[in-house]
């Protein structure tokens, strides 16, 4: 193999108990590249859409891109692929950290995990080297005092990805928590180890990685670098990291509050603002390993006596836990570190709760339907449900399926449940900006903001926010780059704050690997993705049906901010859905027509030889 990867795949069949390192034919690279484009290849190549996700034959993929390991900008990143226990479709998931250079270090381009043991084990990678050991001791702890375990079993330097009681219990959206402050948070990955009795992986490696032209590679990095330091974007979000997103969404009259009852905090200025949280809190920043902007934030709080330190807090949570279940700064950042510690992911957790609260407050619900009260603003009430469950205990064992079961099993109406596809929708009301009602409509994991983020094209016009007109074609472009990124992988924050988009992106590939890679065969490379990606949902029963938001956004509008009075109108709605299907060369239910496919060179899975 030539430059950028050592193409070796790391397989590992945890019902044979047996390890080895598979080889892809260079073509194959060329074409998918690594991260969202190689997962969603894999999964088609794998027929995983025929299996259940907790069935032993599925699969859980985990990989980097050709970038890991250098000094470019952004590269810290690991994602997952499978099909998703929440949704049952498509599933992505991606977590920052030192995971990602450290399994680059070891000399391998990603890990490829089925069957399920009998027994707990995690799995420990090092220099082309791999192997099994037990983890009988570890089952039942919390994610912090696993990694800390572990790390002090295979050294400081060692990368740590686990589960905690959550992903054990297979809580739908259970986590993968990495390196103590990151977190594969979406869709339910932490459940498939669970299934599969996996607590987790530890990674060390100090193999260099064979670039094309690495003195130049490392010297455009370094420049990049360099350069972008007094940049006040830059400065901005080492400053504040996400915690400014809610003055973006404050100001928009989008903010979570409620269960998506109202666009605007009343809690904002008292403690949920950026300025609060930084003076009272924040005491380091975080960042993923030899990233140039920490914007990670490292928080120490105290709580019922007890002085806590936590990653975070990161806007979703701030929005899905802090305004949308209207607790105090110290409750926040208290069940921030909880359902870190348990392996829950606070969007789904926040939104669920927020399902169950709303019922609650509506008079549906009371503590002997619960066994527990969850009344707006009560942190040691929400507190026990997230233990709950996480443990399947109670009413936890149903608020654990996420919040459309809840919804349909307590007999609520389905509007209050905050999901598409089976997946709860991110902090952005979409009353209030078409361009996110769309996407997360469409987003291939279900109610998704990374695929896209057209707040960015709309916050500064607010007749452009709230329209309908060229928001489809706007959603498909906005999708393919980003797909290009987390194919590399890229973080998603680094092309909106330095001067590195597609075009720079793809001469850093070149770099790395010596291919020639214009701009449109870069967009090329993310619009494969997006397609192959759909391609698998269509195999898993997702047509045009699956592609709506919640009735609540078309007859329930805003009731104050700067969005107050919109609601999403269901005719224009949907012409805007027909014209995202016709930019993607769709047809009218959403699937992707064999033209488009032709055009991307997609075969339908299982066509094309994959193994060396």
């Amino acid at each position: 193999m030539g430059y950028g990867y050592f193409n070796r795949l790391l397989r590992v069949d945890l019902t044979k108990k047996t390890i080895e390192a598979i080889r892809l034919p260079e073509e194959y690279w060329r074409k998918y590249v690594g991260g969202k484009c190689l997962g969603s290849r894999l999964l088609l190549d794998y027929e995983l859409y025929k299996y259940d996700p907790l069935a032993e034959e599925n699969y859980i993929f985990m990989l980097v891109g050709p970038l890991t390991g250098s000094v470019t900008p952004g590269v810290g990143k690991t994602s997952f692929f499978s099909r998703s226990l929440l949704t049952g479709g498509y599933l992505d998931s991606t977590c920052g950290g030192r995971l990602a250079h450290n399994l680059k270090s070891a000399g391998y381009d990603g890990v490829m995990i089925t069957g399920q043991s009998e027994v707990p084990v995690y799995l420990s990678i090092t220099d082309h080297e791999a192997r099994l050991e037990s983890a009988k001791d570890l089952w039942g702890k919390g994610c912090f005092e696993t990694e800390s375990i572990l790390k002090s079993i295979h050294g400081r330097d060692a990368s740590t990805a686990v589960i905690g009681p959550a992903g054990e219990n297979l809580v739908k959206y259970a986590t993968v928590h990495a390196d103590f402050y990151h977190q594969a948070g979406r869709g339910g990955v932490g459940a498939l180890f669970g299934a599969k009795k996996l607590k987790g992986i530890v990674v060390s490696g100090g193999i260099p990685v064979p670039y094309y032209r690495p003195r130049e590679l490392f010297a455009e990095g370094f420049r990049l670098i360099r350069e972008s330091r007094p940049d006040q974007k830059v400065r901005f979000r080492i400053r504040y990291g996400t915690m400014s997103t809610l003055d973006l969404t404050q100001k928009l009259g989008i903010a979570v509050v409620r269960n998506f009852t109202d666009g605007v905090s009343d809690r904002y200025d008292l403690d949920l603002n950026r300025d609060y949280l930084k003076e009272h809190f924040v005491v380091r920043d975080l960042g993923c390993f030899a990233c140039p902007v920490p914007c990670g934030k490292g928080s120490e709080f105290e709580y019922q006596g007890t002085t806590y330190r936590v990653g975070g807090p990161e806007y979703e949570t701030m929005s899905l836990i802090g305004t949308n279940l209207e607790v105090k700064a110290e409750e926040l950042l208290y069940l921030n570190w909880l359902c870190d510690d348990l392996g829950i992911d606070t969007i789904s957790g926040g939104v669920t709760l927020g399902c169950a609260a709303e019922a609650y407050a509506r008079g549906l619900l009371d503590d002997q339907d619960l066994g527990l009260s969850l009344k707006w603003g009560d942190g040691a009430g929400f507190a026990k449900a997230f233990r709950a469950i996480a443990y399947r205990q109670g009413v936890g064992a149903l608020l654990a399926e996420g919040s459309r079961r809840f919804a349909q099993e307590i007999g609520l109406d389905r509007d209050t449940a905050i999901q598409v596809k089976g997946m709860e929708i991110a902090g952005y009301d979409p009353r209030g900006t078409t361009g996110y009602a769309l996407e997360f409509a469409v987003a291939d994991r279900g109610g998704c903001h990374r695929r896209a983020r057209p707040i960015y094209k709309e916050q500064d016009d607010d007749a452009y926010r709230f329209s309908y007109e060229g928001k489809g074609k706007m959603v498909k472009e906005l999708e393919d780059q980003r797909a290009f990124y987390h194919s590399l992988i890229i973080c998603d924050f680094i092309p909106s704050i330095y001067p590195l988009k597609v075009k720079e992106y793809a001469g850093l590939l070149s770099l790395a690997t010596g291919w020639e890679i214009s701009f449109d065969k870069a967009v090329q490379i993310g619009e494969r993705a997006m397609n192959q990606s759909r391609l698998f949902n269509v195999y898993c029963g997702i047509r045009r049906k699956d592609d709506i938001l919640p009735g609540r956004f078309f007859n329930q509008p805003l009731p104050r901010g700067r969005a107050q009075g919109q609601v999403l109108e269901p005719a224009r709605f949907q012409q805007m859905l027909s014209d995202y299907y016709a930019a993607r060369g769709w047809d009218e239910d959403g699937v992707p027509t064999a033209a488009k496919l032709e055009e991307l060179g997609i075969g339908p899975g299982n066509l094309e030889a994959r193994e060396a």
